[in-house]
């Protein structure tokens, strides 16, 4: 809270201040849950003004409420994300592509998808295509290499293709285990390896 922006010592001389002729401002955090800050709510007045207790739980609640919507805002669009279905190829193969932002509690869901259609529908492979991600953390590279082991006990081997330099730096970082997967950069060479060859007729 600054009261008087003319004569409080971090804003008495910057251009801005000089520019408003003076005035005061109010300002608190807006937080996602896991702490990341998203930005500030700000009040800004004109002229000083002398804020109350009362001004500070307003923009505290005002503050909260805004990073609860971000908070939804942020789960509807990985819930959506969620959604990419694994696309068949044939009756033995079927891709999965990997797209948007990748946190620990989709890289369950992945998990549990992989597992459960690659068994229903008898898949000897399965591509995973990650050209499409956005973000991942670092546990999650980890967990996401991981899945190969997971599908190579039900009988699946994993190939994946379009890991980044950014990706592939994260996985070596965590000691990631490369024995369970196929590497290839494109989803050309990896239907290669396959034994597939795409022929325009």
């Amino acid at each position: 809270m600054i009261n008087d922006l003319n004569t409080h010592e971090a804003t008495k001389d910057m251009e801005v201040t000089k520019n408003l002729g003076g005035g005061s401002l109010i300002g608190v955090p807006i937080y996602y849950r896991n702490g990341d800050n998203y930005g500030t709510l700000c009040g800004l007045d004109l002229k000083p003004f002398k804020y109350t207790e009362d001004h500070v739980d307003l923009f505290n609640a005002m503050a909260n409420l805004l990073g609860n919507v971000l908070e939804l805002e942020r789960a509807n669009s990985e819930i959506e994300s969620l959604s990419v279905p694994i696309v068949p190829i044939s009756d033995e193969v079927a891709i999965l592509p990997i797209i948007g932002d990748v946190s620990e509690g989709r890289t369950e869901r992945i998990m549990e998808i992989a597992l459960s259609e690659s068994a229903s529908n008898n898949l000897d492979y399965l591509i995973f295509d990650l050209s499409g991600l956005v973000n991942i953390h670092s546990n999650s590279a980890m967990n996401l290499l991981k899945i190969g082991q997971s599908l190579k006990l039900i009988g699946v081997q994993m190939i994946v293709t379009g890991i980044r330099p950014d990706l592939a730096l994260k996985a070596v970082q965590s000691h990631s285990d490369f024995d369970q997967i196929i590497v290839e950069s494109n989803l050309k060479q990896a239907l290669n390896w396959i034994g597939y060859k795409l022929v325009k007729e």
